[in-house]
């Protein structure tokens, strides 16, 4: 088979579009570092980690780092408990990931997987973005939420993410950059399911030419 990478910034619907993809493509799903509860809770810190960015990188490390185990890896995953755990080091997550695309591949949100995962020919790399008022629109209507709270969470949620690939890939370029992926879609002009249709079809297409492509 093959994985698909998805990095969403908030409002995009990531956590609708990536396990549907997966269920359409019978691949596990793994979810993300942090999602956007788990944004609101780092955003104190972590803006004032950023604000000394100079002098405590160290500061930034840990608190990224710790998101890992208060979110775990895996979801959906076919592992027993005692496999899955939880993973709270950069640098075994990288290992999961490359060894769930050695396996038969994954849809991986987030977790920085166009990074991890850059130049496998296997590897369908996604990008779901909008424009921000767009965003906070969608946000409201997918989780019923008042424009104030989810105009917040996009700032705080969008913050984290960007922050995450920034230190624990500094020489990758920017998240948004398209020329990282294959596919950058405007969700919130397209429809999630439409979304969803092109996502699998274009990974059915790109794995059916990885497999067929020579080797050397």
């Amino acid at each position: 088979m093959g994985t698909v990478t998805i990095a969403a910034t908030y409002g995009c619907g990531g956590s609708i579009i990536g396990p549907a993809v997966a269920k359409r493509l019978g691949l596990p799903f793994v979810d993300r570092a942090i999602p956007a509860s788990l944004a609101e809770k780092i955003h104190e810190p972590l803006v004032t980690a950023l604000a000394d960015d100079g002098d405590n990188t160290s500061d930034i490390g840990r608190l990224l780092d710790n998101t890992l185990s208060y979110s775990g890896l895996f979801v959906g995953v076919p592992m027993s408990p005692e496999e899955r755990g939880v993973v709270s080091d950069i640098a075994q997550t990288e290992r999961a990931i490359r060894g769930l695309a050695d396996g038969g591949g994954a849809v991986v949100l987030g977790r920085a997987g166009v990074f991890i995962l850059k130049d496998r020919p296997d590897v369908l790399h996604v990008r779901l973005d909008g424009d921000v008022e767009a965003r906070c629109r969608a946000a409201m209507a997918h989780e019923g939420l008042d424009y104030e709270i989810a105009s917040r969470m996009q700032q705080r949620t969008d913050q984290a993410r960007r922050a995450y690939i920034r230190h624990f890939y500094p020489g990758a370029g920017a998240w948004e950059d398209p020329r990282h992926y294959h596919l950058v879609l405007d969700s919130t002009a397209i429809s999630l399911d439409t979304c969803i249709e092109i996502v699998v079809r274009a990974a059915q297409d790109l794995f059916k030419k990885s497999v067929a492509a020579p080797t050397s």
